[in-house]
């Protein structure tokens, strides 16, 4: 998909692309607009990108495989790797929210959308896995289904992609961070000994 051209200048059309389609929608931006927010002209654009989809097959690719390695980082844990998988997982969704919500929105029905979603039932099993593992550790609660527990609380860190705006949120990444950590290892209720 990338052409000969400078690295630093691909990557700027990558981001640049991840935060049209975030503020746009990927089915109603345009090419053109992409090369408006670039300084391009739309002929230039295609020395970096052959097409919209190539450029979106990239861009979900990338997120999936940042993804990917994060969660073999966290079955490396000792500890059973669940709160690191999930760290690592909202990490992800702050800093990269055009690219994760791209994954996020992909339906079934076209070439890119297919193998992201093969990739994220992969993801979903292999978080599955981890969470039993961490479970008969004894590290998190064991009276929730393994799967039910990461489709829960992939449901929490999907949603940070959906509020979350650096420059209108009075959170800092780090302050998200915690406090999400904060709930999915102590939830929200206050426990006796905390109350008294």
């Amino acid at each position: 998909m990338a052409r000969k051209t400078d690295p630093k200048n691909f990557e700027r059309v990558l981001d640049t692309a991840a935060e049209l389609f975030l503020s746009e929608g990927y089915d109603a931006a345009t090419m053109q607009q992409l090369a408006d927010r670039l300084g391009l002209h739309k002929s230039s654009l295609y020395h970096y990108v052959d097409s919209k989809e190539k450029l979106l097959e990239h861009l979900t690719n990338h997120a999936q495989e940042t993804a990917e390695a994060d969660l073999a980082a966290a079955e490396l844990d000792p500890a059973g790797g669940y709160l690191l998988a999930m760290s690592r997982a909202i990490e992800q969704s702050l800093s990269d929210r055009g690219r994760v919500s791209l994954v996020l929105r992909q339906k079934p029905g076209t070439p890119t959308g297919e193998a992201v979603l093969a990739r994220r039932r992969a993801y979903d099993q292999r978080l599955s896995q981890l969470i039993e593992r961490s479970q008969r550790l004894g590290a998190i609660r064991d009276d929730i289904h393994p799967m039910l527990l990461a489709r829960l609380t992939l449901g929490l860190v999907a949603w940070l992609v959906e509020w979350y705006d650096p420059e209108r949120t009075r959170f800092k990444p780090e302050e998200i961070r915690d406090a999400a950590l904060a709930v999915l290892a102590h939830g929200v209720i206050p426990s006796q000994s905390e109350r008294s």
